[in-house]
């Protein structure tokens, strides 16, 4: 598997982000950040490529009206 691919917790997906594992959780719900549900309603996980995709919008605004 890819490591891009990667699923990551909340904690760790705040690590790539610059956030705490709340505010991830937060973004989460409010459909503002892609998730993946495993196992159920309440385990979040995040695919690594979704969130280096969203810092490259974060760091390149010009770049989503590009595409």
């Amino acid at each position: 598997m890819d490591d891009l691919e990667r699923l990551v917790d909340a904690e760790e997906a705040g690590k790539v982000l610059g956030l705490k594992p709340p505010t991830v959780r937060r973004l989460a719900a409010a459909h503002e950040l892609p998730v993946v549900r495993p196992t159920g309603k309440r385990a979040l996980r995040f695919r690594l490529r979704d969130l280096m995709d969203l810092m490259r919008l974060r760091t390149d605004p010009m770049r989503q009206k590009i595409k």
